[in-house]
């Protein structure tokens, strides 16, 4: 909820409490110059007091009223008038007008009947709302911008009377987007849950703490909604950029390149004379043939399975789009590594990690990520003494 701004509200209250005190005043004055026989005093000061009123009542209750919370109320909830609550006011209307022009007693009865359903279909909906309990369970973990199961349990304590048509969404201003729930019947003492698709767009750590229940029952004549607290928690992570949308072709991530020292590669490196402690599935049964010797083979090392993801953290306030497009670079190179089994280490100025391959590194590694910030005065990484590191940067 955002915070009620104390001090204005304060203002306005004051502000109409002296206003209305002035027009009671008048008012009073009024009623005096009335009883004395002063009509055109009498006039000028109820109409000083009314105007007063309605000034107050149009400039400062609203106010007033938008600083309250009014979710204490039991059967408080907004709600938005149909097409047909529209059509049943306009019916309403007509009636009433008949009934004052002609005074006919069975018109009278049917604008009883029309306001009794009127009343009924409020407290019916409120009632309808009433007790409910809501469980929401989401990944405690997803990745921007893909979507990820989310389910809802409601549940209806009311020992009587039934909840009908339920629409259950996220707020407007929630980060959590999922498609609505709709039950369409819970019982009294039961529950029911659904599984839907919900959907983070930007990288964070969420915390969903409201929804909305909504419902048109009994007659459609209003929408009406009420909002309910829940405790869940998501981090999500950077957006993943699939792997062949990424330059990643300097880096030797296979083990592919030989180098020109001993190693345990596939491609030859020499041909020696056989020690005792070479192993026999070495020997090269061509060389030794010819030379009447035992000849052993040796191979080239490959280019290792290691690389440095050297993070830098520094950016301007103009580029928050370059550095979230960065960040996510940073994180699809990671996840397509690492899944790949190629070590990684992730250097920052602030935070770094050792060699690994695992999906508990791959984790720390994406929660940092989602948690970033950048800043104009962040040091570029340390990795003089890491050679062949791979720099993201602004700079």
């Amino acid at each position: 909820m955002r915070p009620t701004p104390i001090r204005p509200m304060w203002k306005n209250f004051l502000t109409s409490i002296g206003l209305l005190s002035i027009a009671m005043t008048a008012a009073l004055y009024s009623s005096s110059a009335t009883r004395d026989g002063r009509m055109i005093a009498s006039g000028i000061s109820a109409l000083i007091s009314l105007s007063i009123a309605i000034w107050v009542g149009i400039r400062f209750v609203p106010r007033l009223a938008s600083g309250v919370d009014w979710e204490w109320l039991p059967f408080f909830s907004r709600y938005q008038i149909t097409r047909e609550g529209w059509i049943y006011f306009g019916a309403l209307t007509v009636v009433l007008f008949a009934a004052i022009n002609t005074n006919n007693n069975l018109l009278y009865m049917v604008l009883s009947a029309l306001l009794a359903v009127m009343l009924l279909s409020g407290f019916l909906s409120g009632l309808n709302l009433r007790f409910l309990r809501i469980e929401v369970r989401c990944p405690s973990r997803c990745f921007a911008g893909e979507v990820f199961p989310i389910s809802i349990q409601l549940q209806n304590p009311k020992r009587l009377f039934p909840s009908f048509s339920l629409n259950i969404a996220s707020s407007k201003d929630s980060p959590l987007h999922f498609e609505t729930f709709y039950f369409p019947v819970i019982r009294s003492s039961s529950s029911a849950g659904q599984i839907r698709e919900a959907k983070i767009s930007q990288r964070g750590s969420y915390k969903l703490d409201e929804v909305r229940v909504g419902s048109r029952y009994p007659f459609g004549f209003f929408y009406k909604d009420k909002k309910y607290r829940i405790e869940t928690e998501c981090i999500c992570y950077p957006e993943i950029i699939p792997q062949k949308e990424l330059d990643i072709s300097v880096l030797d991530i296979q083990g592919t390149n030989q180098r020109f020292e001993r190693g345990l590669g596939n491609d030859l490196y020499l041909i020696r004379n056989y020690v005792p402690s070479d192993s026999a599935r070495n020997v090269h049964w061509k060389a030794s043939a010819k030379t009447a010797l035992l000849k052993t083979r040796e191979y080239a090392a490959e280019e290792s399975r290691r690389v440095i993801l050297a993070f830098d953290r520094f950016g301007h306030v103009g580029e928050a789009a370059k550095f979230e497009a960065l960040v996510s670079r940073t994180a699809s190179l990671a996840f397509h590594l690492i899944n790949s089994g190629i070590e990684v280490a992730l250097i920052s100025d602030e935070w770094e990690t050792g060699y690994g391959s695992s999906e508990v590194l791959l984790d720390s590694i994406l929660e940092y990520l989602a948690l970033v910030q950048f800043s104009d005065t962040a040091s570029y990484p340390d990795v003089r003494r890491n050679e062949g590191a791979l720099a993201l940067s602004l700079r």
